[in-house]
């Protein structure tokens, strides 16, 4: 496509949207390709324009703002050159202008395909390679879409929003179940087009915690994490925005819109008073005890439970989690679960042996009879457990594996977030800690997890006291450099604290 830069006269437009009909020299149009003395107004900045079919004459243009992308502890950070916006767009070919000093300066297109899904996106969207002067790109759906430009990665997405959610924990699918801020409970469309759109839902149980929209069922898209949520305050929805809190527990109707210029902002609108759950995971303070449990000689044993962390609902499931050294070896070593440093509640599994031990439990409240559970490999090591209750406690569901450490996060030796790609540190053979040995750590970020999952995560500090905080923070270093991380525990997985030393550089 050739580039024949045109005079634009000054209009100050307001909003973020422009429209121009499709002309030709006589009417105001613009002609790329040469052979047209028009021009229509517009303001300065990055645009979006769609174009004729033989690319020749810019038809329409909607403005693009700059955007943030997800930073160290999910902030909202600035990148330079990330472009975005919410915009209904037709069916038909785009390409991406700037303007300065109402003057074409630049035209940007490039080769484009469908993706269809990638990790957790499931949604198709169009991905287009952007380079100066490229080829325009075929947008073959009328709707609401997500446009991002990326100069650094020099690529686009055009992703069409085919749904919004609102999620949180104040999001409730039942009485009892959370949505947690792991599912949308969806919004129906009810309207689309570049005048505005509407999504709504009815009856929605909203509870006195946090929550925020987001769409496509996904937090972010792209290598840096561009934002496809929006929060912070319901009369100007932000991307990336913080949670929103909702102070009145009840039933509402919700309405979600955005306006011509792609700005989001939200109702709730109450209609009734929110059923009073009778199941309080108070209640259930579950614990591991047993002569297989570690810690020091006053916490070892049949004397001491060692608690687990009740996290809320997982998937609408409520959920507890622990990590615990556990010595093999004898049937002596056993261990069991229990409530309240009782054993008017404990869990019974359906086999003895360790490699059987996923399934429904039974409640048993004989204080020492059969159900031990032990390792039967006769290995020593760290196991995961979880333990979960879909019905409110009517029934019980407890998963343990074996447990591996893993290092994760930008300022780790991974250099990303992305679970799966966990370095796995090395247990020690003294059943209360692993290290890994030596890594290239910078100031930025990081925690340590489970099993190549968030779901049991730690951060904090590093100085070997301070017990770490679960989910809730991040380890950060002084200095870059090359450092031993270790992770300990003294109390038998209760707490565990972290050591970060550095390495010295080789001569």
């Amino acid at each position: 496509m050739k580039n024949v830069l045109k005079s634009l006269s000054l209009l100050m437009v307001l909003g973020t949207l422009v429209f121009v009909s499709s002309c030709g020299s006589d009417d105001g149009g613009i002609d790329i390709g040469g052979g047209g003395e028009g021009s229509f107004a517009v303001a300065d900045g990055f645009y979006i324009a769609g174009v004729s079919a033989s690319d020749t004459t810019i038809a329409t243009a909607y403005l693009l703002s700059d955007a943030t992308v997800e930073g160290e502890g999910f902030a909202a950070t600035p990148r330079d050159d990330h472009k975005a916006g919410y915009i209904y767009l037709t069916a038909g070919n785009y390409i991406f202008a700037e303007v300065d000093e109402q003057e074409i300066v630049s035209i940007e297109g490039g080769s484009s395909s469908v993706v269809d899904s990638v990790g957790t996106w499931a949604e198709a969207y169009t991905y287009v390679e952007v380079e100066a002067n490229g080829a325009s790109f075929a947008v073959s759906e009328e709707g609401v879409y997500h446009v991002i430009y990326d100069k650094q990665n020099s690529e686009a997405f055009i992703v069409r929003i085919n749904s919004w959610g609102i999620i949180g924990g104040a999001v409730y699918e039942s009485v009892c179940v959370s949505n947690g801020f792991n599912s949308d409970l969806d919004l129906e469309t009810v309207s689309e087009s570049a005048e505005g759109s509407t999504w709504s839902g009815t009856g929605i149980i909203i509870r006195d915690d946090q929550f925020k929209f987001r769409y496509n069922n996904n937090w972010t898209i792209g290598e840096y994490k561009s934002f496809t949520n929006v929060g912070e305050s319901l009369s100007v929805l932000v991307p990336g925005g913080a949670n929103i809190t909702n102070a009145e527990s009840g039933v509402y109707d919700v309405t979600l819109s955005m306006d011509a210029n792609g700005v989001f902002s939200a109702t709730l609108t109450k209609t009734g008073e929110a059923e009073v759950c009778s199941f309080n995971a108070d209640n259930f303070p579950w614990g591991i005890i047993g002569s297989g449990t570690q810690g020091t000689t006053e916490t070892a044993g049949w004397t001491d439970d060692k608690d687990l962390i009740y996290v809320g609902q997982v998937d609408g499931v409520d959920t507890w989690l622990g990590v615990f050294p556990i010595a093999g070896g004898t049937a002596d070593n056993e261990f069991k679960f229990r409530t309240d440093d009782t054993w008017a509640t404990k869990l019974i599994p359906n086999s003895t042996t360790y490699t059987d031990n996923t399934g429904n439990i039974t409640d048993n409240a004989d204080s020492n009879g059969d159900g031990s559970w032990f390792l039967a490999d006769g290995a020593s090591g760290f196991i995961y457990v979880k333990i979960t209750t879909a019905d409110q406690g009517g029934s019980w569901n407890i998963d343990f594996s074996d447990a591996e450490f893993q290092v994760i996060g930008e300022g780790s030796p991974v250099g990303n977030w992305d679970a799966g790609n966990g370095i796995a540190m090395t247990y020690n053979d003294d059943l209360a800690s692993a290290t890994l040995a030596s890594g290239a750590y910078t100031t930025a970020g990081w925690k340590i997890f489970v099993n190549q999952s968030f779901d049991y995560n730690l951060g904090g500090a590093t100085d070997g006291t301070t017990a770490l905080e679960f989910n809730n923070s991040t380890f950060s270093l002084g200095a870059a450099g090359n450092y031993s991380v270790t992770i300990s525990t003294l109390d038998g997985g209760v707490t565990y604290v972290a050591t970060a030393t550095a390495n010295a550089a080789r001569q």
